[in-house]
């Protein structure tokens, strides 16, 4: 697992400053050379504290709660995610996927073209030098870690890809305790009643890479539609996008996109979904949309871009 580093903080304290109380309210009287001097002072020769007032920073909004990719009109031909763009080819969908966690799209996606145009094949990257792998890829962080994944991906692939008839438990997936009546390595047919397994559970078990694979990869999978979209299925079908409840935030604003492309504002922490108001559809059309710090989305008065700097 990819884990974050966290880091110590420290205190200090300040007892120097204390203020000394009088002993008596008369003092007794003093020597001339007691009296202390007079300073000569004058308002002519008063500096002025033109010093500013530290400025508290705005808070920062938790890691992982922001989408960077602008919302788009409601009439744009795709949401913004490499998923989209990798949607008929599931294998790099998920050597993708593993390059984006911790990692953000400006730095990960480069790296994975190029990684995709060296070894272009699963044959081609689980024959490679690890080395090599990990050479690509170090900037982008655990790079033995990635390039592992990576190599066993790419064998899995070729020994036993996805298959519609063959499922696979996953722990606690997509809820808490979800799996544990499926054991390690069990098979299950597509006739199984047993929900909780998925055709790529055997591997990975991370969430990120099957709530994407689920999105954009599986009703393709399971002939259930053309495409992702539900090509071919027009009517009462439901694509499994409209099943899924993510976690990853860039996730979350690609399935809020396309709710409100069929009519609907959707809670991406529930799934629950009302009608879209009129007054937002139009905000999002005209490019009056932008996050907050929650990851909601808020209209303003005026359209926004990227270089704003409200992304």
């Amino acid at each position: 697992m990819i884990s974050n580093m966290i880091e110590s903080s420290h205190h200090t304290s300040d007892t120097d400053n204390k203020p000394e109380e009088a002993d008596d309210i008369y003092p007794p009287p003093q020597t001339q050379s007691q009296i202390p001097k007079r300073k000569a002072t004058s308002h002519y020769f008063a500096i002025e504290n033109t010093t500013s007032p530290t400025q508290a920073k705005a808070p920062r909004p938790p890691r992982g709660t922001v989408s960077c990719i602008p919302f788009p009109r409601l009439d744009a031909p795709k949401f913004g995610l490499i998923q989209e763009d990798l949607a008929t080819d599931p294998f790099r969908l998920l050597i993708a996927v593993t390059s984006l966690i911790r990692v953000k799209g400006k730095h990960a996606i480069p790296v994975f073209h190029e990684l995709m145009r060296k070894f272009p094949t699963p044959t081609d990257l689980a024959e490679a030098d690890t080395n090599e792998i990990v050479a690509m890829i170090k900037h982008l962080g655990l790079g033995v870690v990635r390039a592992a994944k990576f190599q066993k991906y790419a064998r899995m692939w070729i020994e036993n890809p996805p298959r519609a008839d063959a499922r696979y438990g996953v722990k606690n997936y997509p809820r808490p305790g979800d799996g544990a009546d499926i054991r390690a390595g069990e098979v299950l047919g597509p006739d199984d009643p047993r929900q909780s397994a998925w055709e790529i559970g055997h591997m990975t078990q991370g969430r990120y890479a099957i709530d994407s694979w689920r999105i954009f990869c599986r009703d393709a999978l399971l002939g259930r539609a053309e495409d992702w979209r539900g090509k071919g299925r027009e009517g009462e079908f439901q694509p499994e996008w409209m099943r899924v409840l993510p976690e990853d935030k860039e996730l979350r604003a690609c399935l809020r996109w396309l709710w409100m492309r069929e009519g609907w504002a959707w809670d991406p922490r529930t799934g629950e979904k009302e009608i879209l108001s009129e007054e937002l559809r139009k905000a999002v059309d005209e490019g009056r949309v932008a996050y907050d710090d929650a990851g909601e989305l808020e209209m303003l008065d005026k359209g926004v871009t990227a270089e704003d700097g409200v992304y």
